[in-house]
């Protein structure tokens, strides 16, 4: 069930592309019940600050950060009933500190 979350929650997160993006600016996308699904912000007409997922239940599913479309820093991720179940480190990705492999290789929570 976990890898089913982190698998949805990195998918949402990659498949909003740019000519499907908001002119500049923060937005908020709601679910069909009304609840909020997503806000984020778009600068230069990519992903920009934080960009927030959530359940239909209002409760927060993952945090992610972006510097002008670039992923930076911790990206957190959590069950429906919000307990923190993993987390991404993305700091050294754009220092090319990276070496081969996944870079969105996540650090599960125990």
């Amino acid at each position: 069930m976990k890898k089913l979350i982190v698998i949805s929650a990195l998918f949402l997160s990659f498949c909003i592309n740019a000519q499907d993006l908001p002119p500049d600016g923060k937005f908020t996308v709601n679910h069909k019940n009304g609840e909020i699904y997503l806000t984020g912000e778009v600068k230069n007409r990519k992903k920009h600050g934080t960009w927030e997922f959530y359940y239909e239940t209002g409760q927060i599913q993952a945090r992610e950060k972006y510097n002008e479309g670039k992923p930076i820093g911790i990206w957190k991720t959590f069950s429906a009933k919000g307990r923190l179940i993993e987390e991404k480190d993305f700091s050294n990705m754009n220092r090319g500190r990276l070496g081969r492999g996944n870079p969105y290789g996540a650090k599960p929570i125990k």
